[in-house]
């Protein structure tokens, strides 16, 4: 997995949706930085009547099985990309963290200016921040065993004018053999990814679509 200061300009995302009947599945690819496909499947989760509620991903590199992670993550699938899509809206890059709405409440309570606080803070933070992980079952599985992952990076550059500032969304997967891919996106193209993904998980049965219209709706 490699990964270079200007890599950005030259990875595309490709995004493709298409209908798997014969396995009863959704279908979103991404192109990595090595040029490889992956594809994320949503598969369903039966219940005793064996009717889907819930998903788990299966990942497929170059249609080759890659892993399995994110056991029922298709109700969090949603709420994120509600998250995503009213940061989007308001004109913001990516949700705010838990530690700048803090930050925020205490300039205010204090009488100083929010935004400026923040923006003083953030030069002393970390400029990754993990939107998710998913791993092959459980939380506490070793990463080893099969891991999809989504990190926030801001990238800082001083220029003549000032420092410069761009977020990306680095998208990290770990198969069950160990080897790693990664993509890299602008915030419109995480958001177009997670929600052909969220679309599939309605797709096979799994109803989810409504929750992200209401959380929208509740975040506006």
């Amino acid at each position: 997995m490699t990964e270079g200061p200007t890599a950005f300009a030259w990875w595309a995302l490709l995004v493709a949706v298409s209908g798997a009947a014969d396995q009863d599945v959704g279908v979103v690819e991404v192109t990595c930085v090595d040029g490889s496909v992956l594809a994320v499947l949503a598969v369903p989760v039966l219940d005793r009547d064996r009717v889907p509620y819930e998903v788990t991903l299966r990942l497929l590199r170059n249609d080759e099985i890659f892993g399995q992670v994110g056991e029922r993550c298709g109700y969090f699938l949603t709420k994120t990309v509600a998250r995503l899509r009213a940061a989007y809206t308001a004109g913001s890059a990516f949700p705010g963290s838990s530690l700048e709405v803090g930050v925020r409440a205490w300039a205010e309570d204090s009488g100083a200016d929010a935004d400026h606080a923040w923006r003083e803070l953030q030069r002393y933070l970390p400029r990754d921040r993990e939107l998710f992980s998913f791993r092959a079952r459980d939380p506490d599985d070793p990463s080893t065993v099969g891991e999809l992952r989504v990190t926030f990076r801001e990238e800082r550059q001083w220029t003549t004018a000032g420092w410069s500032h761009r977020c990306l969304a680095l998208l990290d997967v770990w198969g069950a053999s160990g080897q790693a891919l990664r993509s890299v996106m602008d915030p419109e193209q995480l958001l177009s990814f997670l929600e052909a993904l969220v679309a599939d998980v309605t797709q096979v049965g799994a109803e989810a679509e409504a929750d992200v219209k209401d959380e929208v709706s509740a975040l506006h």
